[in-house]
């Protein structure tokens, strides 16, 4: 109940001008009536033009335009609500092209269609985020934000993650030899041989669905991770030590801190780690 007194109150202090001119309509008709009870007409019809006039302003703000008697008119409210779902749509629709045009862009450049670098990329998304604000559209486009953020961080990893998988599978080639050395042709101890290719079986690198994982999991951090698991195995069973690009790393390290901190603020030097 008392919610209701406050939001009545509310609204009568948000359009008191309305209620203001309703209440005097209110009366005029009521004295309209009274005169023409007592066949007063000149009086009846004053006291009704007033309470007519008195209901218009009270509705002035909904009418866009006014004519005379004949009463011709337009709810402006109404117009003004049409114009508001209408630009709920638009945005809807500027929003799907926004993403569509860039997404393609991106994905165009990625497979070697001939788009833009990184660098193009980037600035053809800032420029579509100011030219939104300078229209004041106010659109949400985080999602849009995290899968291109996704995406250019597996442009960036996917070469290095190559890098550190052929350093990786140089390093198990050189297991194999040492196997091969080890037990002779033919194989003199057939159950310890196969031991040791179990071990180096173990040794796994592969990364499924790199490119959706890239959305939502650090993946920099997981190649770094199944690096240091392989050349842990290639050590300890094998006595070998994988040789990686300090370079690679260096960037794998830098992509894993970045991640931590998404949506990422883009700066030329990060667009300079997707360079190949």
């Amino acid at each position: 109940m008392c919610k209701c007194i406050k939001a009545t109150w509310r609204w009568i202090c948000g359009y008191w001008e309305r209620v203001l001119f309703a209440l005097v309509g209110l009366a005029c008709l009521g004295f309209s009536f009274r005169y023409l009870y007592y066949d007063n007409i000149t009086s009846a019809s004053a006291t009704f033009v007033v309470a007519f006039f008195s209901f218009i302003y009270a509705n002035l703000a909904r009418f866009k335009k006014f004519k005379g008697m004949g009463f011709e008119a337009e709810l402006w409210e109404d117009k003004q609500k049409e114009a508001a779902n209408l630009i709920d749509r638009l945005k809807n629709v500027v929003s799907i092209y926004t993403r569509e045009t860039i997404i393609n862009r991106v994905m165009l450049g990625r497979f070697g269609g001939g788009g833009n670098s990184w660098k193009g990329h980037w600035a053809l998304y800032d420029n579509l985020m100011n030219q939104h604000g300078v229209l004041g559209q106010k659109i949400d486009f985080s999602d849009l934000k995290q899968d291109l953020d996704g995406i250019f961080i597996f442009d960036i990893c996917s070469p290095l993650s190559s890098a550190v998988r052929n350093s990786i599978e140089e390093a198990k080639s050189k297991a194999v030899a040492a196997m091969n050395k080890e037990f002779g042709s033919p194989i003199k101890d057939a159950a310890g041989y196969n031991r040791k290719c179990e071990k180096l079986n173990a040794v796994e690198y592969d990364i499924d669905d790199m490119f959706e994982r890239a959305k939502h999991e650090n993946i920099a951090q997981l190649i770094l991770d199944r690096a240091a698991t392989a050349e842990k195995l290639l050590k300890r069973d094998f006595s070998i030590d994988p040789v990686f690009d300090p370079v690679v790393l260096e960037k794998l390290r830098k992509i894993a801190e970045l991640h931590k901190r998404r949506p990422l603020e883009i700066t030329n030097d990060i667009i300079a780690l997707a360079d190949r």
